[in-house]
C-alpha cells in the first residue's frame, strides 16, 4: 500500500471522526494538498487558502464550494469579456434607441402609405431632373469636342501642326464630360438609395400601424 493511498485514507478517517463524533459541531472543510490528495479538517491551511474548498455538514453533505482563486490572466480575461459584453450591450441599446427614434418621426412624417410615395416620387423627381439638365450639358460638350476633334483631324490630314489652344480645349472638353458623366452616375446611385429607403420605410410603417404603435 504506497503512502499517497495511505494519506487519502487518513484524511477520509479524520474528516468522518470530525463529522459523526456527535460533540463536534464546527464545520468541516476539505481542500486538495500539492500532492493531489484531498485532505480536511476545521481550517485550511494558508498555503491552500486559494485553492477550490468544499464545507460539509455533520450529514457529510457539501453546503459550500469556495472556488479557487482566479490567476492574473484569468482576472484579465474576464475583466475584457466583461468590457466586450458591457460594449455590445451598449451598442444594441443604442440601436433600439435610434431605431424607436426612427420610427417616432416615421409616423409623425406619414399618415397614410401614399405619403410616402409622394415623398419619394417628389425626390426621385428632383434627381431626374437634375440628370437631365447635366445629360443637355454632356451633349452641348461632347458637340464641341466632336467639332474640335475634326478640326485637329483636318490639320493632321494637312500635315499641319495642331494649335496650343486647340489641344487645350480638347482637354478640357473631355475633363469636364468625364467629370458630368461621373456626377450623373453618382445621381443614378443617390436615385437607387432613395428607392430602397423608401422600400424600407414603407414596410416598417405597415408593420407599425398593423401593430397599432401610435406615436409617444
Amino acid at each position: 500500500m504506497n503512502r499517497r493511498y495511505i494519506k487519502q485514507l487518513l484524511t477520509l478517517s479524520l474528516a468522518s471522526t470530525l463529522l459523526f463524533s456527535g460533540t463536534v459541531h464546527a464545520k468541516i472543510v476539505c481542500w486538495t494538498n500539492n500532492e493531489g490528495i484531498r485532505e480536511c479538517g476545521n481550517a485550511v491551511p494558508p498555503e491552500y487558502a486559494q485553492k477550490e474548498t468544499r464545507t460539509i455538514n455533520e450529514r457529510g453533505r457539501t453546503t459550500e464550494i469556495k472556488e479557487r482563486a482566479k490567476t492574473t490572466e484569468e482576472l484579465t480575461a474576464a475583466k475584457a469579456q466583461r468590457a466586450e459584453e458591457e460594449r455590445l450591450a451598449n451598442e444594441e441599446a443604442e440601436r433600439q434607441r435610434k431605431k424607436d427614434a426612427y420610427d417616432r418621426v416615421l409616423l409623425s412624417t406619414y399618415l397614410v402609405e401614399n405619403d410616402i410615395i409622394r415623398s419619394r416620387d417628389r425626390q426621385s423627381g428632383s434627381i431626374d431632373a437634375t440628370m437631365e439638365i447635366t445629360n443637355i450639358s454632356v451633349d452641348k460638350l461632347q458637340n464641341k469636342l466632336n467639332d474640335n476633334k475634326k478640326k485637329a483631324a483636318d490639320l493632321e490630314r494637312k500635315g499641319k501642326k495642331l494649335p496650343e489652344r486647340l489641344e487645350q480645349d480638347i482637354s478640357s472638353l473631355q475633363e469636364q464630360i468625364d467629370d458630368k458623366k461621373r456626377f450623373i452616375h453618382s445621381k443614378e446611385l443617390e436615385k437607387k438609395a432613395l428607392h430602397e429607403k423608401y422600400a424600407a420605410d414603407m414596410v416598417r410603417f405597415r408593420e407599425l400601424k398593423a401593430d397599432g404603435i401610435k406615436l409617444r
